[in-house]
């Protein structure tokens, strides 16, 4: 018996490997149009958390906040103002927190509804405002740059940002209840630990005999409601995803969200991981560029004097700032469909290349023939009947028209 060897000419690093994938998120962020939407959904969320704060039931009601610390707020991260001097103009320090916050603002307003000390019904409504308009924001933003993404890498396709928020706002539905229906969840159970509280404080007269009785259930029930809150914190960014790659409902969604984390939960978090160190060293590269950029943009004007004591050119570097944000909301999006594809991949075998494309609308199809078979037209468009010879047919009582 003769050996033969093989010899390996090349290997596909990325069949391999396919985490490798990752690499692409920041190539992916770094698109003109992404991050251009990216900077429209930094505003829209900024303008409007300074319109909530408006509202008369809102606790901050009266109370001046500006744009920059609107964005701040979410993320509970100190806004830096290093020439306090200078006047107006958002001056955002970001940092690597920053690489998380679509999270966190949605994240934030939650923790606070489920914060132990009692809270007013303005406390309450006005954290259920923030949340929605959070969950709204992303909805449209976040799905449209999810679909961008998720297109760009599976089929090396190009989405309009136009047409992505078409399609976003088409499903604005579906990405806001796939994360309500866990908190759902959450209020059902909840309610088992009031209606024991209740008891207590209507017949055990604080006794504690019902809390020794039936205390169990809310136990119970917070095991199921920490688990809910848990998942959702995890897989909320993939249900957005989700719905932009699958064009799907809320409902698939949310399992489809929830079933990956579960099934692949150290998979998941090393793509995490790994997704947090690309980013950082993205953001790193963007930091020097725009930070040299205002540097060159201040030494090209020359009046240093004139722009200290005017302070207008501060306008102008903080929206460098607000780029570099832009560009870490566009990363998040992007790294998170990628995660989705490689997730997928690894539960449900699916190939990185298959993404929801719709197709052109049916064509009506022509009405049926009657009377006659489609498959024996007849010559000339002329239907001929077959000659009856009368003679053989005389005294056939069977033969129509015979008499």
């Amino acid at each position: 018996m003769t050996d033969k060897h093989i010899t390996v000419d090349s290997i596909r690093w990325h069949s391999v490997l396919p985490w490798l994938h990752l690499l692409r998120a920041a190539q992916l962020a770094l698109r003109v149009r992404v991050v251009l939407l990216a900077l429209c959904a930094v505003f829209v969320f900024g303008i409007g958390g300074m319109l909530i704060r408006l509202l008369p039931f809102h606790p901050g009601h009266g109370t001046e906040m500006t744009f920059d610390r609107i964005l701040a707020s979410s993320l509970a991260e100190p806004v830096s103002r290093p020439n306090p001097e200078l006047p107006q103009g958002p001056q955002i320090e970001v940092g690597r927190l920053w690489l998380i916050w679509p999270e966190t603002t949605v994240l934030m307003p939650t923790v606070q509804l489920f914060e132990p000390e009692p809270q007013s019904w303005s406390q309450v409504a006005a954290k259920w405002t923030e949340l929605l308009w959070a969950l709204l924001v992303w909805a449209i933003f976040g799905g449209a740059m999810a679909r961008m993404h998720a297109v760009r890498f599976a089929r090396d396709g190009s989405v309009s940002p136009l047409e992505a928020v078409r399609f976003s706002s088409r499903n604005w539905l579906s990405y806001l209840y796939g994360p309500l229906l866990p908190l759902l969840g959450v209020g059902c159970f909840a309610l088992l630990g009031i209606g024991v509280g209740k008891l207590e404080e209507w017949i055990g007269a604080g006794q504690g005999t019902w809390l020794m009785a039936l205390g169990w259930l809310p136990v119970l029930g917070s095991f199921v409601m920490a688990a809910l809150l848990l998942l959702l914190v995890l897989s909320w960014p993939l249900m957005v995803a989700a719905i932009s790659v699958e064009g799907s409902d809320g409902f698939d969604g949310l399992s489809r969200a929830f079933g990956y984390v579960m099934n692949r939960p150290w998979y998941f978090a090393f793509l995490v991981s790994l997704a947090f160190g690309v980013g950082v060293l993205a953001d790193s590269l963007v930091f020097i560029f725009l930070h040299h950029s205002d540097r060159l943009a201040r030494w090209s004007i020359g009046v240093h004097d004139l722009v200290r004591e005017l302070g207008g050119f501060s306008v102008w570097s903080a929206s460098l700032q607000l780029l570099h944000l832009a560009v870490l909301v566009s990363f998040f999006w992007s790294a998170t469909t990628v995660i989705y594809f490689l997730l997928r991949q690894s539960d449900d075998g699916t190939p990185l290349d298959q993404v929801y494309i719709p197709g052109p609308p049916p064509k009506a199809e022509p009405l049926p023939l009657v009377g006659v078979a489609a498959s024996q037209p007849a010559v000339g468009g002329v239907i001929e009947r077959p000659r009856v010879d009368p003679v053989a047919t005389s005294g056939s009582p069977d033969v129509p028209g015979n008499t």
